[in-house]
């Protein structure tokens, strides 16, 4: 291993480590009030839970999935907008070597193998310290841990490898499985498929006998009572914030069909939309909700995408401040960041039924207060990102199966009266879907990629390696890699 190898891979661990140390509340918010040791922090059921919830704090910032691997960049990479302003005007063209578009694709890259080592050091002490919790607590919080592993490292690969169908057997992304500084060899990206699918059949059997999402009649409360934080001050409530079993499976439906392994994919997709855990959203459901919130004195001001979260999220990001810290940035009248889709863009999109009857066209934009333009309003309330949905499950039953029939569920659900008038054909369908269903959460330009579109819809330029691979980070082109 070079000197720059060592000198590389220690400071991504001493950064990561500065995070883990860190009490909860230093994750959380922003005020740091103390730093306690490692074997402290371990030391303690409370200190596995704050180490827990540090990770998915390291997932939401806006280097991460609270910003550019969703509503920001990736987006701007997939042509969701038409309209966008610095940083991210030379992103639309795929200029990866321009100094701001440069930054945020590092600052993905860092982000995500912070949460990576950190996620090391909890499977490492649940094996060597979990003693100190209840068996039950240190299966879920080992099996989220490798679940969440198995999410960042797939969306590394995503990013910075070629895709399975042209280049399988090309070197992936690093594979970091522990904390050490010990260079990793690169595997294939055909053989970090096997070991992520592998990563989370393991953490589903942790996971499923005391998951609360697993048990009969569970459902996601809009507010729970303080009693429900009685216990282990509610760290398993809100389950679908987080990795739970659901997710796993999920994830191995998503990584299954991006192998082309359409018999698993079909299989884990089913087995979350037969789970009866998730609904697509209805009025019936929407008016249910706001009837809810109006018990626990909201005013009757709970929106429509808070009850798309709470039916439809498998597993999401809890995402402090997301409007004013996440959504403002991007979706808003002002000089850094703003991302538009126009009338024209939107029209293209959904289509003249779809402005018509889509409530995703109709309920996610808006012309926010203070604004002169419409913009998506998708994280204008609420708190949470999604990382998986159920949206995606029947899209994946669709392609994986070939049967249209799981589309038009869908297409049904989200308002269309005649869904086969959107089309008969299965690729041209699920590309509108793609299209459609996932503006702001950063998957339409993986969809793309996936498929290997010669060009993307949109953009000025054609779509090759260049476009779907991005550069890995100039200070760490040698990471993970032994000479």
């Amino acid at each position: 291993m070079t000197d720059k190898m060592k000198r590389n891979i220690l400071l991504i661990l001493a950064v990561s480590g500065l995070m883990l140390l860190t009490s909860c509340d230093d994750w959380f918010d922003v005020r740091p009030k103390s730093q306690i040791k490692q074997g402290d922090l371990f030391s303690s059921e409370a200190g596995f839970r704050d180490a827990t919830l540090g990770v998915y704090t390291l997932m939401a910032s806006t280097d991460a999935y609270g910003g550019n691997m969703t509503m920001g960049l990736l987006d701007v990479l997939a042509q969701q907008y038409s309209d966008v302003t610095s940083p991210y005007t030379t992103a639309m063209s795929y200029s990866y070597t321009d100094k701001a578009v440069e930054s945020m694709t590092e600052g993905m890259w860092r982000q995500c193998y912070k949460a990576i080592v950190n996620c090391n050091y909890l499977i490492k002490n649940c094996d060597e310290n979990g003693g100190v919790m209840n068996a039950s607590t240190r299966s879920i919080i080992k099996g989220e841990a490798m679940a969440v592993r198995a999410y960042l490292h797939f969306d590394m690969m995503r990013l910075y490898a070629p895709c399975y169908a042209t280049g399988s057997s090309q070197p992936a992304v690093p594979y970091v499985f522990e904390p050490t500084v010990s260079a990793q060899k690169a595997m294939t990206v055909s053989a970090l498929c096997d070991q992520l699918i592998s990563d989370l059949v393991a953490a589903r059997e942790l996971m499923k006998p005391y998951d609360p999402i697993c048990e009969a009649g569970y459902n996601e409360t809009l507010i729970y009572d303080t009693e429900d934080y009685l216990e282990d001050d509610g760290f398993l409530l809100y389950r679908t914030s987080r990795m739970n079993y659901y997710a796993a499976t999920a994830l191995l439906a998503r990584i299954s069909l991006y192998k082309g392994d359409k018999a698993n994919a079909l299989s884990y997709a089913q087995e979350v939309i037969n789970s009866g855990k998730f609904d697509l959203i209805n009025d019936a459901l929407i008016a249910a909700d706001k009837e809810e919130a109006r018990h626990y004195g909201s005013n009757n001001q709970y929106s429509f995408m808070q009850s798309v979260a709470k039916h439809e999220y498998i597993g999401g990001l809890y995402v402090y401040n997301l409007k004013e810290n996440n959504s403002d940035l991007y979706f808003r009248d002002h000089q850094g960041g703003q991302l538009r889709m126009s009338d024209t863009r939107k029209m293209s999109v959904f289509g003249a039924n779809g402005i018509d009857y889509d409530i995703r066209a109709k309920r996610m934009f808006a012309v926010p207060n203070g604004s002169n333009n419409e913009y998506c309003i998708k994280y204008l309330t609420g708190t949470q990102i999604p990382l998986l949905k159920i949206g995606e499950m029947y899209l994946i039953a669709a392609e994986a199966s070939g049967d249209i029939s799981y589309l038009y569920t869908l297409l049904q659900k989200r308002g269309y009266p005649n869904p086969a008038d959107e089309g008969t054909g299965l690729t041209a369908l699920l590309q509108k879907e793609y299209q459609r269903e996932f503006i702001g959460e950063g998957q339409l330009f993986y969809f793309y990629k996936r498929q290997n579109l010669g060009k993307i819809p949109f953009a000025t330029v054609d779509a090759s390696q260049a476009v779907y691979v991005l550069p890995l980070p100039t200070d760490e082109l040698e990471f993970g890699y032994t000479e």
